[in-house]
């Protein structure tokens, strides 16, 4: 519970023969973290002759997911059956036979939309010549002519620019939002000088490649070009139902094939984390010590008892996968480690202290009745509606109802302390007593930090004998009866000397140095810092408070202007509110965090630890 699971270290030797076989039994036991085996004196295996195939299958079952838009998850179970196939090769002749059907409507689609966009070139080409009264075999090729289509600033000027050069021309123009459209007809003489002047006029080309050499009517023309528009917008339409119909229709075989074939291509390239001879491979690993026995009887069984399985303790200081061990209630607040860092394999994991603190101070700071209950309802909203944020909703709600706990005991309901003349009951007052939540605040936060050398007393003990561990971390308990007793002493508190307080404080320094020489002694001062930081649990708490009391205070004295007034009143309410409790999780959420990674955990955890992932087990 205060530890990671306890790990056994395993090694299994079998013939070449049955690694099939074991590997299989591996994968749905899910119970071994194999280690790779780096190449020395054994070789590494090689995967399974399988395992193209299986890549191949792979791919392609991704890709037509991807083609017809299928994405989600589906729980795999039973294998193959669940996927409605009797063998790899059935499957794959499945794929297969999918994969043609689906190219084949996408094939048609891309053809389809590239006409499409071809098609609606030409129409605009055509419009844009209807617009200059002309046809489009004004464009035709001509030796002694040569034409420009496009757009200019200013037509006019254009024309006076060209008349200034030549008379043999004919420009025909008309006129755009911001610019000119222009047809200018030229003898090809001219053709440098006309192309010159047009750059000058802000020519834009507009190409004609789709409409030349066309003979005719636009009109007559812009009518093929609507109805072939129509055909193909129908037909992408048509493309279109088709693959949502696969979509539906495929759904879960593509989900289900997707994981069948990635666990059985993990299977056929296990191998290559095996270390191998020319008859026998070795697999080297971690399994829980509870799944130990469990692993041994059932690969005998599978391998005839062909196989052999050694375990041992892992040594000091070896590098060890860790499987968090914790409670159910406190499960969801591992998440809080995820974030930050694995506890190493032989350091005390503080999920549980976290199950327990950090819905204290969220409730704490945000501490209000009808903030809570929000909370707490739109978590459970949120939840439903989104589940990939279940792991964030998990810690929260804990935290949701410490805040409701902690709103009866200071009489907050949205920052209303009382209702139609009559004042909740509370505990304490946070805006009144302030003195007193600073007091309760530094209170928690030295008995939290004390906690923390504690554990890691407890921590260095395993590894640094008693002396050791106690001068490392008791020491700073001791200091801080010493600076207690000198506070007392000087106030007159207690009859002791001040140089008794100083006494034990010098011998706590010395203790520190001893324990954790210069890094222990530049860390003293800030300590006094880290007691005073939880002192935000008070103040961003009554800041809070503060804002919601000036919320609630606009919207009284807007409403008492009529309708449009309590309108208003109730406006301020909503939208006020809404922002406070915003800012209000915020601050609860990543203060409440921060007293524990900065304050608390500092004082014993390293973390750093990899994750235990077994063999056959999906990712997180």
């Amino acid at each position: 519970m205060f530890a990671p699971e306890r790990m056994m270290k395993v090694t299994v030797i079998g013939p070449q023969s049955v690694m099939d076989k074991a590997v299989k039994e591996l994968h749905r036991l899910k119970a071994v973290h194999i280690t790779d085996h780096q190449k020395g004196e054994l070789d590494i295996g090689s995967p399974f002759q399988r395992a193209d195939r299986l890549s191949e299958l792979l791919v392609t079952a991704k890709a037509i997911s991807s083609a017809i838009g299928i994405s989600g998850k589906k729980e795999l179970s039973n294998g193959f059956r669940a996927v409605g196939v009797k063998s790899l090769a059935e499957l794959g002749k499945a794929m297969e036979k999918l994969k043609i059907t689906v190219n084949g409507i996408l094939t048609g689609n891309k053809a389809a939309e590239d006409g499409l966009k071809k098609i609606s070139l030409k129409e605009y080409q055509l419009a844009c010549i209807q617009k200059l009264g002309l046809a489009p075999d004004a464009f035709s090729d001509y030796k002694s002519l040569s034409s420009f289509f496009g757009e200019v600033k200013d037509a006019k000027k254009l024309r006076e620019s060209l008349l200034a050069v030549t008379d043999k021309f004919e420009l025909f123009s008309a006129e755009e939002k911001d610019s000119y459209l222009v047809a200018l007809f030229i003898e090809s003489g001219k053709k440098s000088s006309a192309a010159d002047l047009l750059v000058s006029a802000g020519f834009s080309e507009i190409p004609l490649n789709e409409v030349k050499g066309m003979a005719g009517s636009v009109v007559v023309a812009l009518e093929a070009v609507a109805k072939r528009k129509e055909r193909l917008q129908k037909q992408i339409e048509a493309n279109s139902t088709a693959i949502a119909r696969l979509g539906a229709k495929w759904n879960d075989f593509l989900l289900l094939s997707e994981q069948l074939i990635a666990g059985e291509l993990e299977k056929a390239q296990a191998p290559l984390k095996f270390a191998v001879t020319k008859n026998a491979f070795v697999v080297h690993g971690w399994v829980p010590g509870s799944a130990l026995v469990n692993l041994e009887s059932n690969l005998g069984k599978v391998t005839s008892e062909r196989i052999f399985v050694e375990a041992e303790s892992p040594h000091h200081g070896e590098a060890v996968p860790v499987k968090l061990d914790n409670p159910k209630l406190a499960r969801p607040f591992e998440f809080f480690m995820s974030l930050y860092a694995l506890p190493k394999y032989d350091e005390i994991d503080p999920t549980l202290f976290m199950f327990i603190t950090f819905p204290l101070f969220f409730g704490l700071i945000l501490g209000d009745v009808g903030y809570g209950l929000v909370t707490f309802f739109l978590l459970l909203w949120l939840k439903e509606k989104m589940p990939g944020t279940a792991k964030l909703v998990n810690v929260v709600v804990p935290a949701a109802l410490s805040s409701i706990v902690f709103g009866f005991m200071f009489g907050e309901v949205f920052g209303f302390e009382g209702a139609f003349g009559v004042k909740f009951p509370h505990l304490i007052s946070r805006v009144v007593e302030i003195d007193k939540m600073l007091l309760i605040a530094v209170a928690i936060g030295l008995l939290h930090i004390n906690i923390g050398f504690a554990l890691g007393f407890l921590n260095e003990l395993r590894h640094k004998g008693l002396f050791k561990a106690f001068a490392a971390k008791l020491s700073w308990v001791i200091l801080q009866i010493g600076i207690a007793v000198i506070a007392l002493a000087a106030t007159g508190k207690i009859n002791a000397p001040v140089y008794f307080g100083a006494s034990i404080a010098a011998v706590a320094v010395v203790l520190i140095y001893i324990g954790e020489s210069m890094r222990g002694m530049i860390e003293i001062p800030g300590l006094l810092s880290n007691v005073l930081s939880y002192a935000r649990l008070m103040a961003v708490g009554l800041a809070s408070v503060e804002l919601a009391l000036v919320i609630n205070d606009m919207a009284k004295q807007v409403s008492h202007s009529g309708v449009a007034g309590m309108l208003a009143g109730v406006l301020i309410l909503f939208l006020g509110h809404t922002i406070n409790l915003a800012l209000g999780l915020l601050g609860g959420f990543l203060q409440s965090m921060r007293l524990h990674y900065v304050e608390f955990f500092t004082k014993f955890f390293e973390g750093g630890a990899f994750p235990f992932r077994p063999f056959g087990a999906k990712a997180d």
